[in-house]
């Protein structure tokens, strides 16, 4: 395995995927576990109880899920490119507005 370096949101949009991925196999549980240990072991205990326990988290879970929809809706030709692409959007926004919650700095990421 490496490590990456990536702003707080993005991490957490990442452990937000592996949530929703996390009962489809004992692997995929494992992954989510072992990103969820990892980020906890860089933040106080109440900073990662507070992100987690959070609005912001749970709006981001939905928001990866309903993106994740779109692109199966998308694969068989069911919604538009478009349609996918604002789901994505709103999948940023969620990362961003987590950031900005708990943390200072900005997001690295960037859309056109």
């Amino acid at each position: 395995m490496i490590n990456i370096y990536v702003d707080e949101g993005y991490a957490f949009d990442f452990l937000s995927i592996l949530e929703i991925k996390k009962n489809k196999s004992s692997q995929s549980m494992k992954n989510w576990q072992n990103c969820f240990d990892y980020l906890k072991s860089q933040l106080p205990n109440d900073v990662f109880n507070s992100i987690i326990n959070s609005q912001e988290y749970t709006h981001m879970i939905a928001i990866n899920k309903k993106t994740f929809d779109a692109v199966e809706q998308a694969r068989y030709g069911q919604i538009t490119a478009k349609e996918v692409d604002k789901a994505n959007m709103e999948r940023y926004h969620a990362k961003i507005n987590l950031q900005n919650k708990f943390f200072f700095n900005k997001t690295t990421e960037e859309k056109t």
